[in-house]
């Protein structure tokens, strides 16, 4: 079930400072959940990130919910990884609908192999907030990185 998402008047600037909170919690920084994750926070992937594959059916991210879930999920997902590990950026300038309270950003990710080599990836997370939080997320994931 989806979410009621209130309207939102977040500027441009305050919808680059979210994503760049968001991608930080990305790149390890897991105390940042608790900040800007809503209570009942949900994400859905469209093919669940594993470090071997685009998919893992061994993790039901389906299943957990709130902040801390999503932090203990995201370090055992980061810890997959081998040194110097994830390392995501935002790709561009989010956008955001103010009229339904969705913010919108690509965003790429450098993925070490287990020789040392770095592919980069790009994906688009939707971002629906809530109270002042991200509420619920989609979040999809590509084999390569977008064209310029």
């Amino acid at each position: 079930m989806t979410m009621h998402v209130p309207a939102t008047d977040l500027t441009r600037e305050d919808a680059r400072t979210l994503f760049d909170r968001w991608t930080a919690l990305w790149n390890g920084e897991l105390a940042l959940a608790a900040q800007i994750l809503a209570p009942g926070f949900r994400i859905h992937f469209g093919g669940v990130p594993s470090a071997d594959t685009d998919t893992d059916t061994d993790t039901d991210t389906d299943a957990f919910r709130g902040p801390d879930e999503f932090a203990l999920f995201l370090a055992a997902f980061r810890d997959r990884f081998p040194a110097p590990g994830l390392r995501y950026a935002v790709d561009g300038t989010p956008v955001v609908e103010s009229g339904t309270g969705y913010v919108v950003a690509r965003w790429t990710v450098d993925v070490p192999d287990v020789e040392g080599a770095v592919v980069t990836r790009s994906g688009i997370d939707v971002l629906a907030l809530g109270g002042g939080r991200v509420a619920e997320v989609w979040s999809i994931t590509g084999a390569r990185r977008f064209a310029p």
